[in-house]
């Protein structure tokens, strides 16, 4: 590919400010969709090629399309999308309905990639390292965290903006999803505020999310035979290693240095790099459609216990 590689995002809200600044850091043109006047002119002040109301005042000779709009408007944004024939990286989750996404896959699944960032998190890249080469023996259990006071979407609720990013760092480090055991819930209405997942058998999983837990509070925990080690921070610069003698906790605390480059950044130098020589991309729909089978069965033992 010769000259600047052209991106239309489409939304340019709270997240994908941030998009749109790691596209320019990439050094790609960007050609930016926003209904709103104020994210237009702010796409625009920070070097944007050009900003619309609408997409469809988009050049035609863009190389891919990144998309940044609400959950709820994925999969009518993925169709429109379709007839373009370009390479098209979505925020998770790819459409929050297993049958919508079934129709994505069969209709354009080998172009549409998934922001799972944090399968680009330096520190859970490093726990399927050791995971995989068996650094600390074997992984019999995994655990996450991520609960907060509120969230700042309206269109769908904590369940689909908190869980697929735990499902997605269980994913990444095991390289599958065990079975949904159980789970227990908190709903009000249709929405589901709080929930704790239990996978296994093993090694066993465990995913709590929560919009009204007082804290913010982000933790992934991997005890393996001979030591538990754990993120502690998504900012934190090392994983910590607590060493396991015999399978009892030791005063022995190590640490593993991790690179502190944000993940989002790092997607999107890897959907950079397909779009201008076609190398690899994580988060295929594949991976969505394993991911979403998951979830799915969690939000289905939620309201069939709550019922």
């Amino acid at each position: 590919m010769t000259g600047k590689t052209k991106i239309g995002l489409i939304g340019c809200g709270r997240w994908g400010r941030n998009i749109l600044r790691d596209l320019l850091v990439c050094g790609c043109d960007v050609y930016v969709a926003e209904h709103g006047e104020s994210g237009r002119i702010y796409a625009l002040d920070i070097g944007a090629k050009a900003a619309f109301a609408e997409y469809t005042e988009f050049p035609d000779a863009l190389d891919g399309y990144v998309v940044a709009v609400q959950t709820d408007r994925h999969f009518d944004m993925l169709k429109r999308l379709a007839p373009t024939g370009k390479p098209i990286f979505i925020e998770k989750p790819m459409v929050p309905d297993r049958v919508h996404a079934l129709e994505i896959q069969a209709l354009m699944g080998e172009r549409v990639f998934v922001m799972h960032k944090w399968r680009y998190h330096p520190g859970i890249q490093m726990l399927r390292t050791l995971n995989q080469e068996g650094t600390y023996g074997k992984l019999h259990r995994l655990t996450t965290n991520r609960v907060q006071w509120k969230q700042p979407h309206d269109d769908v609720d904590a369940f689909w903006i908190l869980m697929p990013h735990d499902v997605s760092i269980a994913y990444h480090i095991i390289d599958d999803l065990p079975d949904v055991k159980a789970v227990q819930a908190q709903i009000r209405g249709n929405d589901i505020h709080e929930l704790t997942a239990f996978l296994g058998p093993e090694p066993s999983v465990t995913l709590s999310i929560s919009d009204i837990f007082p804290e913010t509070q982000r933790h992934v925990i991997a005890y393996f035979d001979q030591a538990v080690v754990s993120l502690p921070d998504p900012l934190s610069d090392q994983l910590e290693v607590r060493a396991l003698k015999e399978g009892k906790p030791s005063d022995e605390i190590t640490s593993i240095p991790i690179s502190t480059e944000f993940p989002l950044l790092r997607e999107i130098k890897a959907f950079i790099a397909h779009v201008e020589t076609g190398a690899a991309v994580g988060s295929l729909v594949e991976d969505e459609m394993t991911m979403m089978q998951c979830l799915t069965e969690m939000r289905r033992l939620a309201f069939d216990t709550e019922g």
